[in-house]
């Protein structure tokens, strides 16, 4: 390969490749067709040693720089400094390669394999490299600066050449490598080490991403081969070439389940490349040598070393040397980005604050999936301007927004389609004028859509207001991430509890939080809501609105509450019409005439009789006529009420022509019918196929622009999600006590749904993976068709057999496109197991197809076979609630009592789990055994208990269950689960058949303890009531008032308080309860304690009072209420010798240190370390309160001179 060739000057050298390890620069140096020697001079700075040669090229030869870093140096930095060091020396270089290994990131999308090569290639969002450490996050996610500058252009155009030569003449990379091993033989066969050659298929082994590597060893022999993810065999041992974004940061990343959710559309990650692109042009190229897991080894490095390089000369040979030359030098590039970087630089980030901000977006994925702002701009869009002024006028709604409102919860009521929705979106927006980033006043809000219950959970809901507080905060709580981190190591979802205490800590650092919550009627867990929301913060107003059937529910849980009736006002019905009337919706905006004009606003007016969404559809139907005429005869037949408009409306659609009402029918029984919301692209996906379709035609694809018009506004599209929704809830009901929509039942309508689904998943694969508008649509509807097309089915079972037969087509097919929609469904069912446990009988059983069931059970052997997690379709079939299927395996000898591999549960334990009443019953009836226990002792008892399945309790108790079973997880009991969980009715029912109210888990914890740490009142109530001890302690001697106070539950303080809870106990750290809600900054909750004779002054085993740890954490109310109560202004703690001032001066709460000063603290008192609250302040940079601590000290020398 290299030869040998004279010297040449420095400014004859073109090409900087960087390789950062030693094999990755071996790899380089054998790449040259010619060697130079040494340079003969470097800049003084220059640390680097470098490799000179050449790379023939057309129209001449490229010169090449080749660099490394120091052995043991990775990172952005270091290779930065070689760039800038490279080009001090070389000053004619024109671009640079990145040239070494990564670690691939494989996704559906992406097949990577070992030994492939990633090239940075631009998107429309990335520049080919993505730094995913640094960015800011906010309450709407992460908004990063980390998108790098693209590559050269010239650069750029070769590999667009080469790209399409590799389709037509394949690669070059398996030629180059041949040669390279003549020449260099010992990169085939070294005397150490696994060598430059392909490591074979047998050492490719990609594990699901929840699977750890399990020995300390550097390979993957003792790892299970159950774990691996299965995928198709390659022609060839070729690498292939991946063009798109690499991800590059600082730290190796070796955690897989990190690599999925920190970065999406990403082929690899590095770590150099971010320290080049934003000075240096240059081109990314890295071979894959692991999957960025704990399975990570160094067996590949050296192969993935070698055919980056051998990419990187082919891409060299093809550009040509002419084109080169003409391209601008670096270093000017280099200037000019630094002049653009000097203007940039104010928005800079340091380094730690980058990290609060990814942790801040690792707390917000965690809290929730949900997303209101999507809503809330689509509701601000249909408000019409001046419209719901009325509501900010009202008394009701000022003194509740106001700073010392009478009472903190407004309720507003109306009837379907009063336009509840769109008062909420004015209040929210009024109230957001106040709030700011750092503001002392939070706004959260969120609406509830009865078309996404399954997401749309109690915690999910929590936590989305937790997401906008947090957001609007300038740092992270420290309880709060102590709590966010205790779940996460456990891998624990966020639960009812800690979302609980997470909200106390988070409202805690606010004076006033609104919360608006718009149709609580269409939450599935009303109830759960409300019963959170009942021990909410001090500071938090709430405004929230409803149906009025939901008032009793709310009255049971805010006793004082006061209401506003919303209903539809003249006024704002008038704006509306006159902004309709000439508006988009206006199909012939020129038929019309005062006379009409004045008749439709008198009309609509005076029959809308309070409800917004009534005249809204009479004026649709009379603007959609196209004469004055027509309009006038329209107008004469307004419907009187929303059940005659739904019909009215029908009927139109029906009138239209044929094709238009058939659209419009299949529209609306999709988006009814639809097990999740819809997109615009899958709606139309879903109308391109037809019955007896064999493959996908675009023809079939309807008009995007005009698709919703046949609906004649029954239907919209929301713009910020690309979501289709029916115009209103009260439709959605409206339908649903409808026996047939458009001449079908529902269920022959599921039946065409799953019919449409299975045709296009029963589709021939495509070859290839073409970026166009086919696959595009294609991919919209594949997931939902995947995974909803049994849903469909199952609700449509004594129908014909067209869908059951296109069914079973699909389930015994395994082409490209199949296998992609059954790793989606398997994505569903188990998540990161191999597809190959997912059979047609556990399909079956996870949908409850009770035909397709009984159709493979003629040929099952083993009707106990396990899948995934060691599941047997009995087990799968009654954790869904599949009561036919679940009759059907019985009837034909399944083990009623059959253990699963991952958590030890029986059918009847995932049953219980789940609350699927009928299922257990057959069960048990079937001879299921009731205390069977899992891997962690948990009965299907404490299962039922744990998630509020009152039925299913008193169903398993009455047949034998024992009451106060333990598990070895926590060692808790039912009784113990359902406390802490505040399910009120199964705790009464424990207590009544007999369970021991004082039982103690393994951290010493009581259900009292459980339920009064995380604000459960009416447990707490229940318990005492039924001889519970209230201050029995846990292992730390903490009481259930101590918990209580630490996390902010102020009525159940109050009730603990009450029944003689010791107001002054002692944990093992020496804290009261007291000192526990001062330092969590609990207001309300220390003026309670205090009321009720709390010591102010008490000290932990450090010494430090509540006065102390309030100022400390910057709790600026508690520190006042503590002073005027008595504290000790100067009190000094034994750890570091601090005072309240010292604390609340080092951490710069400037409030806090005026408010001391105020109070006379002094402010020069030395701590152990020789520090005064002065130089803590000054050492931590906080000048503001250097200067009230310097004007404090002059006032001082002023009095005593």
């Amino acid at each position: 390969m290299a030869h040998i060739s004279p010297h040449l000057n420095n400014s004859e050298y073109t090409v900087g490749w960087i390789a950062a390890l030693s094999h990755e620069r071996a790899a380089a140096e054998a790449m040259l067709d010619k060697k130079h020697p040494p340079p003969q001079h470097k800049h003084t700075n220059d640390d680097n040693i470098y490799t000179l040669g050449s790379i023939n090229a057309p129209n001449g030869e490229h010169n090449v720089v080749i660099a490394s870093l120091p052995p043991g140096r990775y990172g952005t930095t270091p290779a930065a400094k070689a760039a800038m060091q490279m080009l001090s020396s070389f000053p004619a270089i024109k671009f640079g390669l990145m040239v070494g290994i990564g670690g691939g990131i494989p996704s559906n999308d992406n097949d990577i394999r070992l030994g492939d090569v990633v090239v940075s290639k631009p998107n429309g969002t990335f520049g080919g490299v993505r730094q995913y450490d640094c960015g800011k996050t906010t309450a709407r996610g992460f908004k990063e600066y980390g998108a790098l500058n693209s590559p050269p252009w010239v650069l750029l155009n070769a590999m667009g050449a080469l790209e399409s030569q590799h389709d037509t003449r394949g690669s070059a990379i398996p030629n180059i490598l041949d040669a390279m091993y003549k020449f260099y033989p010992l990169m085939a066969k070294p005397r150490k080490g696994p060598g430059y050659i392909y490591q074979g298929v047998d050492h490719d082994r990609l594990f699901h991403p929840d699977y750890e590597h399990i020995s300390s060893k550097n390979d993957c022999n003792e790892c299970d081969t159950e774990q691996e993810v299965v995928r198709l065999e390659r022609p060839d041992r070729d690498p292939f070439i991946h063009y798109g974004t690499i991800a590059s940061g600082n730290q190796v990343v070796k955690n897989a389940r990190k690599r999925d959710q920190m970065l999406e559309n990403c082929l690899c990650f590095e770590t150099e490349a971010a320290g080049l692109m934003n000075d240096f042009p240059c081109l990314v190229i890295r071979g894959i040598c692991d999957y960025s897991d704990t399975h990570k080894n160094d067996r590949w490095q050296r192969y993935a070393a070698a055919t980056a390089a051998a990419y990187a000369k082919e891409l060299l040979q093809i550009t040509d040397a002419a084109d080169i030359k003409s391209t601008p030098e670096a270093r000017g590039v280099m200037h000019e980005l630094q002049e653009i970087k000097s203007i940039t630089k104010g928005l800079a980030l340091d380094r730690e604050q980058q990290q609060l901000d990814r942790r801040l977006q690792e707390i917000f994925k965690w809290l929730s999936p949900l997303s209101p702002s999507a809503r809330h701009s689509e509701n601000q869009k249909q408000r019409v301007e001046g419209t719901g002024m009325w509501m900010l006028e009202d008394p009701k709604y000022l003194d509740w927004s106001s700073k010392t409102p009478k009472c903190q919860t407004l309720c507003c009521y109306g009837d379907p389609g009063a336009g509840k929705t769109i008062i909420t979106s004015l209040v929210i927006d009024m109230l957001g004028e106040h709030v700011a980033l750092g503001s002392k006043i939070g706004l959260a809000y969120m609406y509830s859509d009865y078309r996404d219950q399954k997401q749309q959970t109690t915690e999910n809901t929590l936590g989305a207001v937790l997401k906008q507080l947090l957001g609007l905060l300038p740092h992270i709580p420290v309880d709060a991430l102590k709590l966010y981190e205790e779940q996460v190591t456990q891998m624990k979802p966020l639960k009812l509890t800690e979302a609980k205490n997470f909200l106390q800590i988070i409202c805690a650092q606010f004076s006033r939080v609104y919360v608006c919550l718009d149709a609580l009627d269409e939450l599935s867990d009303l109830r759960g809501l409300l019963e959170c929301l009942s021990d909410r913060p001090p500071s938090m107003q709430l405004f929230i609105t409803g149906r009025p059937h939901v008032r009793e529910a709310i009255q049971k849980y805010f006793k004082e509450e006061q209401s506003i009736y919303i209903e539809a006002h003249r006024s704002d019905i008038r704006r509306y019409i006159e902004h309709e009337i000439g508006g988009p919706n206006d199909v012939e905006p020129d038929a019309m005439d005062k006379k009409l004009r004045m008749d439709i606003l008198e009309k609509v007016v005076d029959s809308a009789e309070g409800i917004f969404l009534l005249p809204t559809l009479q004026v649709h139907a009379v603007l959609q006529a196209t004469t004055i005429r027509d309009r006038q005869e329209a107008l004469e037949t307004l419907p009187s009420n929303l059940g005659e408009a739904f019909t009215g409306t029908m009927t139109r659609i029906e009138q239209q022509p044929n094709a238009l009402s058939r659209r419009a029918g299949k529209v609306i029984a999709w988006i009814h019918l639809a097990e999740q919301p819809l997109t615009v692209d899958e709606l139309l996906c879903s109308l391109a196929v037809k019955d007896g379709d064999t493959s996908f035609d675009l023809r079939g694809i309807p008009v995007r622009g005009t698709l919703l018009n046949c609906c004649h506004g029954l239907v919209v599209t929301d713009q910020e999600t690309s979501a289709v929704r029916l115009v209103h809830y009260s439709l959605d009901e409206y339908l649903r006590g409808q026996d047939q929509i458009f001449g079908l039942t529902k269920a022959q309508w599921h039946s065409k749904i799953a019919c449409t689904c299975l045709t296009f998943l029963n589709f021939p694969s495509s070859t290839g993976r073409k970026a166009s508008d086919e696959s595009d649509m294609k991919i919209s509807i594949l997931s939902y068709a995947a995974t909803q097309w049994g849903n469909h089915l199952r609700m449509s079972e004594d129908l014909p057999d067209a869908p059951l037969d296109l069914a079973k087509e699909y389930l015994n097919t395994r082409s490209k496109i199949d296998f992609l929609s059954f790793r989606l469904l398997r994505d569903v069912m188990y998540p990161y197991v191999s597809i190959r446990t997912i059979s047609p009988v556990n399909i079956a059983a996870f949908f409850g197809i009770a035909r397709i069931m009984s159709d493979l059970i003629s040929a099952m052997r083993d009707f106990d076979s396990k899948g995934a997690y060691g599941q047997t379709p009995l087990s799968l079939a009654a954790q869904k609630g599949h009561k036919a299927v679940v009759k059907l395996l019985i009837e034909n000898g399944a083990t009623v009592d059959s253990v699963d591999t991952k958590y030890g549960q029986t059918p009847l334990s995932y049953a219980a789990e789940n609350g699927h009443k009928a299922v257990v019953k057959l069960l048990i009836e079937n001879g299921a055994v009731v205390d069977l226990v899992d891997k962690h002792n948990q009965t299907p008892l404490s299962q039922a208990a744990e998630n509020r399945h009152e039925t299913v309790v008193k169903m398993l108790i009455e047949n034998g269950a024992t009451v106060d079973s333990v598990d070895t997880k926590y060692g808790q009991t039912p009784l113990s689960y359902a406390a802490e969980n505040g399910h009120e009715a199964v705790v009464k029912l424990l207590v009544e058949k007999g369970a021991i109210v004082d039982s103690v888990d393994s951290d010493g914890q009581t259900p009292l303890l459980c339920a009064a740490k995380r604000g459960h009142k009416a447990v707490v109530k229940l318990l005492i009531e039924n001889g519970a001890v209230v201050d029995l302690v846990d292992k730390h001697n903490q009481t259930p008032l101590s918990q209580a106070a630490e996390n902010g539950h102020e009525a159940v303080v109050k009730l603990l308080v009450e029944k003689g809870a010791i107001v002054d106990s002692v944990d093992s750290d020496g804290q009261t309860p007291l000192l526990c809600a001062a330092k969590r900054g609990h207001k309300a909750v220390v003026k309670l304690l205090i009321e009720n004779g709390a010591v102010v002054d008490l000290v932990d085993k450090h010494n430090q009072t509540p006065l102390s740890q309030a100022a400390e954490n910057r709790h600026e109310t508690v520190v006042k209420m503590l002073i005027e109560n008595g504290a000790t202004v100067d009190s000094v703690d034994t750890k570091y010798g601090q005072t309240p001032l010292s604390y609340a001066a080092e951490n710069g709460h400037e409030a806090v240190v005026k408010l001391l000063i105020k109070n006379d603290a002094v402010v020069d008192l030395v701590d152990n370390l020789g520090q005064t609250p002065l130089s803590y302040a000054a050492w931590n940079g906080h000048k503001a309160v250097v200067k009230l601590l310097k004007e404090s000290q002059s006032r001082k020398r002023r009095r005593m001179n």
